[in-house]
């Protein structure tokens, strides 16, 4: 026979009743259930009626069952109640977590969120997530879930590898791709919990299978210095795009915004520039047909979207020096034979990087060329990224303070810059520290040497 319990939500708008109860398959002669089976067989569950839905306002019944005693469906009860009762419960709906993320995936595409982000998540959504929780409801995902995941992630690669362009090849993640998959699973289990479909997000705070950084994947990166930047900008003072290579060793712009600059970006005194548009790579699979129409001509550009920055930072004032400022000079000379060239047919994008007849450059193209010429040049191999390490020198030995550099540069917050550039800072701390200690030593005495 059922037993009820009862209990009241916080808002005291109804009461919360429960009853546990045997489910059993055997029947009297008239072929109808026995309610009140003696025989040890079968399993217990449990029922709560948890008030109206407040979406629908329809009755929500929840029964759960599987329990090998009667006790156990009890407690079970008796910890829901005592959820409902303290305003913890929710209700999953009976999503498991592969349905799950598949709709969030679903709602970040619809929302516009930027696509290089949605493709990460979707990369480790199809090879991580969903292969080992999407069976799993919701509710039942606990930490312990998570970390097994992670650590099964930081194990050795192992066995023979794909075959063609997959890549680099490498024997183990590193922490910081490690990390990535586990930010995935807590951006999904955050918007599960927003909704109210889970109580708490077991992907939140430290996790002991991420393995932490060590002294060898916490390298310095390859950086030129002073007279190797130098050295490239005059290698590559012939190229159409040499004032793109200017801007990103002056000014630190990335290569997306480097793409996607336009005229109308610039001050009208040249002193500096506005970052409002950027152009990425993309595939046909990873956009929508709206998104991938552009916002300019309204046509789509095949490999090529041109969007706004996905964050407030990298909408920003960036300051112009003088050799940038004549590279752009330059640059825009140069453009005009070009329009002048194509005449009706130049498709004016209004953009200073762009393809002799006006449309977007491809940035992955633009990073072909970068490589091209630095191998001609006899330097070491960095990627176009790393240029900003060069802006970023420059701004830290001119005395140029974190905060404003952060600001340049685009980044979130000062401490995003201290974590990026810590190497560039040591040499920047020394050299202050050396000088600022002249202050005392040169009113000391010389002493000789033996």
């Amino acid at each position: 026979m059922p037993l009820p319990a009862t209990t009241t939500n916080p808002k005291g708008s109804y009461a919360v009743r429960g009853s546990v109860f045997k489910r059993c398959q055997c029947r009297d002669n008239n072929g109808k259930k026995i309610r009140n089976c003696r025989k040890p067989h079968g399993s217990w569950s449990y029922t709560v009626d948890a008030g109206p839905d407040p979406a629908t306002g329809k009755r929500r019944q929840i029964t759960h069952g599987g329990y090998r005693i009667k006790d156990d469906a009890q407690d079970a009860l008796t910890a829901e109640l005592a959820k409902l009762n303290a305003g913890t419960w929710t209700d999953d709906k009976g999503m498991t977590v592969g349905m799950w993320l598949d709709q969030w995936l679903a709602d970040l595409i619809a929302a516009n969120r930027a696509v290089n982000t949605i493709t990460n998540y979707r990369t480790h959504v199809r090879d991580a997530w969903k292969p080992q929780l999407g069976h799993m409801l919701l509710r039942d995902v606990r930490r312990g879930h998570i970390e097994r995941v992670l650590a099964t992630l930081a194990a050795p690669l192992d066995g023979d590898r794909p075959s063609g362009n997959v890549g680099r090849r490498i024997t183990r993640r590193s922490p910081a791709t490690i990390e990535s998959y586990r930010k995935t699973i807590r951006a999904a289990l955050a918007a599960a919990q927003r909704r109210e479909l889970i109580a708490v997000n077991p992907a939140l705070g430290r996790l002991d299978a991420i393995p932490r950084p060590t002294a060898d994947t916490d390298d310095e990166p390859v950086m030129w210095e002073m007279e190797d930047t130098a050295r490239f900008l005059e290698h590559v003072m012939p190229d159409r795009l040499s004032a793109l290579y200017e801007l990103a060793a002056y000014a630190g712009l990335r290569r997306a915004e480097l793409c996607g600059l336009r005229w109308c970006d610039i001050d009208p005194d040249g002193g500096g520039l506005t970052v409002r548009l950027t152009t990425v790579s993309v595939t046909r699979k990873q956009v929508t047909a709206e998104q991938a129409r552009c916002p300019i001509c309204g046509a789509v550009h095949v490999g090529r979207l041109l969007k706004a920055p996905k964050s407030r930072a990298g909408r920003r004032w960036v300051p112009l020096a003088a050799p940038a400022k004549a590279a752009l000079a330059r640059h825009r000379v140069a453009q005009q034979g070009e329009r002048d060239f194509f005449g009706i047919d130049y498709d004016d994008h209004d953009l200073v990087f762009c393809r002799p007849d006006g449309t977007p450059l491809r940035p992955d193209r633009v990073t072909v060329e970068f490589e091209q010429h630095v191998r001609a040049c006899g330097l070491p191999v960095i990627r176009l990224h790393d240029t900003r390490h060069g802006a970023c020198s420059l701004m830290l030995a001119g005395g140029v303070p974190i905060e404003v550099v952060q600001m340049i540069l685009g980044h979130a917050s000062p401490d995003v810059t201290r974590r990026v550039y810590k190497h560039l800072l040591r040499k920047v701390t020394a050299k202050q520290v050396e000088k600022a200690s002249k202050l005392l030593t040169r009113h000391r005495p010389k002493r000789k040497t033996s």
